[in-house]
């Protein structure tokens, strides 16, 4: 077992990043984090890019992740957004296999 990490790369019209902002702190993240094993969620935007964000949810374990994606709520948030978008997000999970945090690693 290893924590999983989901991380989505967004490409944001012009002058909605305040917009999805505010949206993903009142929508995204009481959904996500309403779910078993959510152990984080979290929104990066890029100051040298305006147009530019990265969403990253971790989680405890693989079947806690799974049960996350198979819920709807994923694909339920990124639809509900997609008028924001320049092109389709790109999506990719990961494993965590090595971390400074050594508690993560005993935990698995």
């Amino acid at each position: 077992m290893a924590m999983y990490v989901k991380m989505v790369f967004l490409k944001l019209k012009e002058n909605n990043i305040i917009k999805f902002q505010d949206t993903y702190v009142k929508e995204v993240i009481p959904l996500v984090t309403s779910h078993k094993g959510n152990r984080f969620t979290h929104l990066l935007l890029d100051r040298d890019n305006d147009n530019e964000a990265i969403s990253i949810t971790a989680w405890d374990k693989k079947k806690d992740f799974e049960a996350y994606l198979n819920s709807g709520d994923f694909k339920k948030t990124s639809d509900k957004y997609s008028s924001m978008y320049i092109e389709p997000p790109i999506e990719k999970s990961y494993e965590v296999v090595a971390s400074s945090d050594p508690l993560i690693i005993r935990i698995f």
